[in-house]
């Protein structure tokens, strides 16, 4: 579409995530901070685990129906990194009570460190052809 344009942004891109990431957490957590240093592991370990399970479950999903390890890690990343930051702005919007957002605040903290997490692990773990499923060919094509 515009090869300069793209060029020119794409050294800036993982900047902007970055502190786009800084500012959703950060407006999350900061409004629920009383309460989030309160909960303990009793708030922390069930949203920890949904993250993981769900990484976990759409990685073992897709290797389990055939498909390669690109397409394996991918949809892991994709179910683990549900937009917890979308929720928590619903929450806001639709209900009065405050404490409905808790959760949403802690779940967007550890998406972006559990999800964060997983894509620099498996930046350093390459693909290998025998790890590639059934359909060797389909994920050179993604």
């Amino acid at each position: 579409f515009a090869p300069r344009i793209t060029a020119c942004i794409t050294p800036l891109s993982p900047l902007i995530g970055i502190a786009a990431t800084i500012v959703l957490v950060g407006a999350s957590v900061s409004q629920s901070a009383p309460v989030l240093l309160s909960s303990g592991g009793s708030l922390q370990l069930p949203v920890i685990l949904l993250h993981v399970l769900g990484g976990l479950g759409g990685y073992l999903m897709c290797r389990l129906a055939g498909q390669g390890e690109k397409v394996g890690r991918t949809t892991a990343l994709e179910t683990a990194m549900k937009s917890s930051a979308f929720v928590y702005l619903l929450c806001s919007i639709h209900f009065a009570e405050y404490m409905v957002r808790v959760p949403c605040a802690v779940s967007v903290v550890w998406n972006a460190i559990i999800g964060s997490s997983m894509a620099v692990l498996w930046r350093f773990i390459p693909f290998s052809s025998s790890s590639s499923g059934k359909n060797l060919g389909r994920d050179e094509k993604l």
